[in-house]
Parts: C-alpha cells; sequence; structure tokens
C-alpha cells in the first residue's frame, strides 16, 4: 500500500528515507553538498511529496513526487522524483502504488505523470502501461562542458591555420 507521509512522519523515519534517496536519486540531482539538506526541506515544506509503499508492517519502497511546471507549453507534470525499492517489489505493489499515483495525480489535475529513470524493468513497464519511454536524458556539467568546447575550438582553429 502506497501512503502519502505528513512532516512528523517524514521527520520519524528520515534516516530510512534519506537511504533511500541517496541510492536513486536522478541525474538532475547534480553534485550540491547539501542535497540532501534541501530535499529534507522540501520534504518538510510540502515541495517534494514523500510516499512509502509498506508491506507487513515493513517499508517496502520510498517514492518522492514533486510537481512540475512547464512555463512553455503551459503544463503541470507530477514528477516523480526519486523511487527506491529496499527489496524485489511484487507486481500487486507495483499496480496499487501506480493506482495511488495516477488518483493523486488526476485529483490535482496534472497533465502527465514523467520521470527518470535507466532501470529497464521500470521501462518495459511503461510502455507496456502505454507510457513513453524513448528520449534520452542529456547533463552536461558546465564548467567540464565550456572546458570542452574550448578545447574544440582550439582544435578548430589549429586546423584552419
Amino acid at each position: 500500500m502506497l501512503t502519502l507521509l505528513i512532516p512528523e512522519q517524514i521527520s520519524k523515519f528520515w534516516d530510512v528515507i534519506k537511504y533511500a534517496v541517496e541510492q536513486s536519486l536522478p541525474p538532475i540531482s547534480g553534485e550540491h553538498p547539501d542535497k540532501i539538506n534541501h530535499i529534507l526541506s522540501a520534504a518538510l515544506s510540502g515541495k517534494v511529496n514523500v510516499w512509502v509503499s509498506h508491506k507487513d508492517k515493513k517499508f517496502e519502497a520510498i517514492v518522492l513526487t514533486t510537481s512540475m511546471y512547464d512555463v512553455i507549453s503551459d503544463t503541470r507534470n507530477l514528477l516523480i522524483y526519486c523511487l527506491y525499492g529496499y527489496n524485489k517489489i511484487d507486481r500487486n505493489s507495483w499496480l496499487e502504488g501506480l493506482i495511488a499515483l495516477s488518483k493523486y495525480a488526476k485529483s490535482r489535475k496534472f497533465n502527465q505523470i514523467t520521470a527518470y529513470t535507466d532501470v529497464d524493468h521500470i521501462i518495459n513497464m511503461a510502455k507496456h502501461l502505454g507510457g513513453e519511454a524513448r528520449y534520452t536524458f542529456i547533463s552536461f556539467d558546465v564548467d567540464l562542458f565550456v572546458q570542452n568546447l574550448n578545447k574544440l575550438i582550439e582544435e578548430r582553429n589549429e586546423d584552419n591555420n
């Protein structure tokens, strides 16, 4: 069963949640030294929702979601920011969790549910359920990107001389 935690529960179970978050951060999280503290702050203030899947009074999975607004298309999406399973999650738990998230998204008038993943099982499940899973996430560290571009420009200039 997937349950949305309130701030007091987030504080109480933060060590368990923190571990799951650290294991499943998406590529957009970057390498900021205080990112975990920022995530905790966002969760406690309601900017990020923390969901717990539990079975037999044990945590099965942790899911963090947030609202993502695309100003260009004027759409609101429910972003599954990260998802972590402590053990293999059975099919019924997946279905229950996805149903709960879809009901939540519908009640909040989100246009889509979106997520990042490189886990084949989740990609295949998304496709099976009619979702799109066809884009490649690309990310550049700005400093390294500029450095590499400058090298390419230098090489091009040397070739032209």
